[in-house]
C-alpha cells in the first residue's frame, strides 16, 4: 500500500486490518484539513538532554531510545482528512464479521468519509462506519491519471482546501474507536456537508497519486526453525503491539530464549515499508485461529491486555503481560479462572527484579516480621500529551496505567497480604494520593503527580522503613539504608537493569515449562488498581 508521508507517495506499506464495525475504502478523493496535534511524545532530542540521558541510562540504552524515536517521526505526522470512495471487500479477521443493523456499507458502496487520525492520505484506509456517509455513485469521481499504468487507480489529493472549512470538532481530531469515547455523528456530518460544496472537481494545484497495489495485511509467516541436533527448540513468540516499549525493552531482550516469528501491530506505517524479514508482520489486532506461537508478548493498548490474555490462555499458549494486566473487573474474574484453570501467565512488573530488592529485605529484616513496613513514595510522571492514548477513557487513569507498579511493589513485599482499608483523593491537577492498609499494619502512602520537570523522565523518591532502618530509593537508581547514626549500606545501579533481569527471569521460566504467577496474587494487585481508580473516578476527571 502506499501512504504520503512528508510529501512522498511512498510504497510498501501494509494494509490495516479491519475489525468489526470497520470497513475499508479505496479513496478517489483525499482533502487534508488540520494536523493532529499533541498525540505523541515528541523529543527535542538536544545536547543537553541527551547527556543527561546518557549519565542517567548508559549509552546502549539511550541508541535504542534514539533509534526508536527517529523511527517514529513518520507515525507521528497525523491529519484529519476527509474524501469520497468506494468501499472495499474486507473479511473479519478469523471469519466473517456478525452481522448487526449497523454493519458497515455493502462493497462497492459509494462513500464520503472523515479520517481523524491518518497520514496526509493513503491508498486504502480502514474506517470506523460512524466515519462513513453513503453518497450517490455520481459523486465520487473517476479520475485518469495519463500517467498511470492501465488498471491504476488514481486520488486526487488536495493539501489544502480551496473553501474554508469548518471548525473540526476537537473531539473528532485524533479520535480512535478504541478509545471508548462515543462520536457524535454531527461532527461527522458537518464536514461531510462542507465536502460536498468544495469538491467541484480537481483543481490545477492538487495532486494525481496513482495506486493499484494489492491488499496485504500481513506478510508471508516465517516457520518456526527446528531444534539443532543436541539442543531444545526455543518456545516461538507472537508480539502484540510495537511501541516505543516493545521495541527498547522487550525484543532486545527475549532473544536469547525465545524466537520471535512474529509482529502484530495496527499501525502500518508504525510497522514502516523497510522491515526486518527475522519474522513476519500482521496488523490484525487478534492473533489467527492457527496461530502456532507457544508465547504471546502482549504490549498492546491498556485495555486489550487482558482479552488477548484470554485467547493465549485458552488455546495453550503462555502469555506475558505488560502492566496493566486488566482494566475491568470482568476481565479480571475470567482471566483469574483461565489462571486457575492450568493457564500460564508472567506478569511483567519490573520493579520486582530490582537488585535493590535483595538489599531491602537484608536491610529491612523483613523476614523477621517485627514491626510493619512502611512504604511512602512520591512518583513524578512527565505530563501527558493533551491527545495521548492514556488518557482515553478505555485505559483508565495513571493509577493502572502507571502506579499499578508502585502497588504491586508494596503488595509483593507483603507477600500479598489483604487489604484492611484503601483510600484516595484525586486533585484537580490531576494528582493522585494514595492511602493503603494491609491486615499486617503495613501502610502505602502513594503521590502520583506530573507537576514539576524533570531531566529525563520518571522520577521517583520512595522511603521504606520497619525494624528501626530507613532504606531509600530515588530514581530506582540509588539506594540507601540507615540505622540510627549509621550508614548500613549506599548503592548505585541503573534503573534499567530490571528490564533485562526480568525477561531473562519470565523467559528462564517459560522455557523450564515453570507456572506462571497464580491467581491469589493476580487478583490481589488488580482489585486493589481497579478500587482505587474507580474511587478516583468518582471524585471528578483525572489523567
Amino acid at each position: 500500500m502506499r501512504v504520503l508521508l512528508a510529501q512522498r507517495w511512498a510504497d510498501g506499506f501494509l494494509d490495516e486490518t479491519p475489525t468489526a464495525g470497520q470497513a475499508r475504502v479505496r479513496p478517489s478523493v483525499w482533502i487534508t484539513l488540520v494536523p493532529v496535534d499533541d498525540q505523541f511524545y515528541v523529543r527535542s532530542g538536544g545536547s543537553r538532554a541527551l547527556a543527561a540521558y546518557t549519565r542517567e541510562f548508559g549509552a546502549r540504552a539511550v541508541a535504542r531510545k534514539t533509534a526508536s524515536r527517529l523511527r517514529e517521526r513518520d507515525r507521528n505526522r497525523r491529519y484529519v482528512g476527509v474524501g469520497l470512495g468506494t468501499v472495499e471487500p474486507a473479511p473479519f479477521p478469523g471469519g466473517e464479521a456478525p452481522a448487526s443493523p449497523t454493519a458497515v456499507p455493502a462493497p462497492g458502496s459509494p462513500v464520503a468519509f472523515v479520517a481523524p487520525c491518518h497520514p496526509a492520505c493513503m491508498e486504502r484506509v480502514v474506517l470506523h462506519r460512524d466515519l462513513i456517509r453513503p453518497v450517490r455513485a455520481a459523486d465520487v469521481p473517476r479520475p485518469v491519471d495519463p500517467g498511470a499504468r492501465p488498471g491504476g487507480a488514481t486520488i486526487v489529493h488536495r493539501a489544502r482546501p480551496a473553501s474554508p472549512p469548518p471548525v473540526v470538532d476537537d473531539a473528532l481530531v485524533g479520535w480512535s474507536p478504541l478509545a471508548g469515547i462515543a462520536l457524535d455523528p454531527a461532527a461527522v456530518d458537518r464536514l461531510v456537508a462542507w465536502l460536498a460544496v468544495e469538491w467541484r472537481g480537481a483543481r490545477p494545484d492538487d495532486r494525481l497519486l496513482t495506486g493499484a497495489s494489492p491488499i496485504a495485511t500481513s506478510t508471508r509467516r516465517r516457520p518456526a526453525p527446528g531444534a539443532a541436533p543436541g539442543s531444545a527448540r526455543r518456545p516461538t513468540a507472537a508480539l502484540f503491539g510495537l511501541g516505543h516499549y516493545a521495541k527498547t525493552q522487550i525484543v532486545p531482550h527475549i532473544g536469547e530464549h525465545l524466537d520471535l516469528i512474529r509482529v502484530h501491530e495496527l499501525d502500518p506505517v508504525q510497522i514502516g515499508a523497510r522491515r526486518t524479514d527475522r519474522w513476519s508482520w500482521d496488523t490484525s489486532p487478534l492473533p489467527a485461529e492457527d496461530d502456532p506461537a507457544d508465547v504471546l508478548l502482549i504490549a498492546g493498548y491498556h485495555h486489550t491486555h487482558a482479552p488477548l490474555a484470554h485467547a493465549a490462555l485458552r488455546r495453550g499458549s503462555a502469555a506475558v503481560v505488560e502492566k496493566p494486566l486488566v482494566t475491568t473487573e470482568e476481565d479480571l474474574e475470567e482471566l483469574a479462572k483461565l489462571i486457575d484453570g492450568g493457564g500460564r501467565l508472567f506478569a511483567c512488573f519490573q520493579r520486582r527484579h530490582s537488585p535493590i530488592n535483595a538489599w531491602l529485605r537484608t536491610d529491612l529484616r523483613l523476614g523477621e516480621a517485627r514491626e510493619p513496613m512502611l512504604y511512602s513514595a512520591v512518583v513524578y510522571e512527565e505530563p501527558l500529551p493533551a491527545r495521548h492514548w492514556y488518557r482515553w477513557p478505555a485505559s483508565r487513569t495513571r493509577l493502572v496505567s502507571n502506579g499499578c507498579h508502585w502497588i504491586d511493589h508494596f503488595l509483593w513485599l507483603n507477600d500479598f497480604a489483604p487489604v484492611r482499608r484503601a483510600t484516595v483523593t484525586s486533585a484537580r491537577t490531576g494528582t493522585f494520593t494514595v492511602y493503603v492498609e494491609l491486615v499486617n499494619d503495613a501502610i502505602l502512602s502513594l503521590v502520583l503527580t506530573s507537576a514539576g520537570g524533570s531531566r529525563f523522565g520518571l522520577r521517583e523518591h520512595t522511603e521504606l522503613r520497619a525494624n528501626g532502618v530507613t532504606a531509600t530509593i530515588v530514581d530506582g537508581a540509588r539506594y540507601s539504608a540507615e540505622a540510627g547514626s549509621r550508614i548500613l549500606r549506599r548503592r548505585r545501579v541503573n534503573r534499567l537493569d530490571s528490564y533485562p533481569a526480568m525477561y531473562r527471569g519470565i523467559c528462564e521460566r517459560l522455557v523450564a515449562g515453570a507456572p506462571g504467577e497464580n491467581a491469589r496474587e493476580i487478583r490481589a494487585v488488580a482489585e486493589l488498581t481497579l478500587r482505587l481508580d474507580t474511587a478516583a473516578a468518582r471524585q471528578g476527571p483525572a489523567c
